[in-house]
């Protein structure tokens, strides 16, 4: 295996000095598995150890699958600080003000703001199908792109800002409503210029909004996470009440930190019926110590509970399609592949093993349409 490691790490410096835009994912998996060994390797594995996850998914768990679920699911959202805020909040309603209707070609689209919390006014955009309702719905959370939303609806900047966005497949409520889908476009708290309540003003986290709104959060014995959770949960409260959604079909998709939202997300919120994480599903930190993901997606003690792969069970039996790209630098194949199969395990056990799928793409961290689609419009059928 060492003499495998290192020609694969060979080629890839090959690759490098060539100019190459990416490193194959398994050439990762060997750098990060030689970098850490002796005494930083053995206190990984004691901070890892799966048996200190005492919510993982096991077949013997006690009370079997539903039993699992039941139990795991309370602790998750207490890890996010939905509770905590559930307390800070109280009785405090959803209010949402809409603007002036825009006629686009296959859609009336019409940008909102929902007030999740006293002082919290998150922006979203609305994109309704021309003819009669009801239609299935679609929530849209964006990862770390400051006009994420208005990348998603379709509401470009310039020239630039459009081509950058349909090259990657990033116009998903466009996508969403052109399917017959009412589609909402959400700003991502933390991640968006149009709801970011706790900017590095200091420059304290590296200059990364996302890491300030993060430490704030922490300190409140809230995540970021669970706000971003939070926040889709209160549209969904206002969004399932409107004469025009089908409650039937709840879709949330997502890439990158979006799409760390959507699998927290569906596994909180039972309305969510279909769940795609897009390039962002995979082991929360390899056992060589690479965590994957920013630090605002950071839930502490969440390797106490389970792993990513843990959450997508809870989400179980309702539909989950992970997507993955085959050059996305971010995550390693072996990481993600293994957290697939313990997703599939999770679905086994609950009966419905056709509802899991795992999906590669053949480029970067992007959306892949071609491939979450047909997953969406299949599932609705069942």
């Amino acid at each position: 295996m060492r003499i495998t490691k290192r020609v694969i790490l060979f080629v890839a410096s090959l690759l490098a000095a060539a100019g190459a835009e990416w490193v194959p994912a398994v050439a990762q998996d060997a750098k990060h598995v030689e970098a850490r060994t002796g005494a930083g390797r053995t206190y990984l594995e004691r901070l890892y150890a799966e048996e200190n996850r005492e919510y993982r998914f096991r077949t013997d768990f006690p009370g079997g699958f539903e039993s699992w679920q039941t139990r795991a699911r309370p602790v998750l959202q207490s890890l996010l600080g939905l509770d905590t805020m559930a307390r800070q909040v109280g009785a405090d309603k959803p209010r949402v003000v809409l603007e002036t209707p825009q006629d686009r070609e296959t859609h009336i689209l019409r940008k909102g703001f929902i007030e999740t919390e006293p002082a919290v006014r998150i922006a979203f955009w609305l994109l309704r199908p021309r003819g009669e309702g009801p239609f299935p719905l679609a929530i849209t959370p964006h990862g770390h792109d400051r006009r994420g939303h208005d990348t998603s609806a379709g509401v470009y900047h310039d020239a630039e800002h459009r081509s950058e966005a349909l090259a990657a497949d990033r116009d998903v409520a466009v996508q969403a409503v052109e399917r017959g889908f009412l589609a909402i476009a959400p700003a991502t708290r933390g991640l968006s210029r149009e709801a970011n309540f706790a900017p590095d003003e200091y420059a304290r986290h590296g200059k990364q909004d996302c890491r300030s709104h993060l430490n704030h959060a922490l300190l409140a014995k809230r995540t970021a996470m669970g706000e971003r959770v939070w926040d889709m949960s209160r549209l969904l409260d206002w969004a399932l009440e409107l004469p025009d959604v089908d409650r039937r079909t709840v879709l949330m998709m997502g890439n990158s930190g979006g799409g760390m939202v959507t699998i927290y997300a569906a596994a909180c919120d039972r309305r969510i019926t279909i769940a795609v994480p897009s390039c962002s599903f995979t082991r929360i930190a390899s056992p060589e110590g690479r965590i994957f993901h920013c630090d605002c997606n950071t839930v502490p003690g969440i390797l106490r509970f389970g792993d990513l792969y843990d959450v997508a069970g809870l989400v179980a039996p309702r539909f989950v399609l992970a997507v993955n790209g085959r050059k996305d630098s971010l995550h390693e194949a072996t990481a993600i592949e293994d957290a697939a199969r313990r997703a599939k395990a999770s679905y086994e056990a609950a009966g419905v093993p056709e509802r899991f799928e795992h999906r590669w793409g053949d480029e970067g961290h992007r959306f892949y349409k071609e491939l979450m689609w047909p997953f969406v419009l299949q599932a609705m059928k069942r």
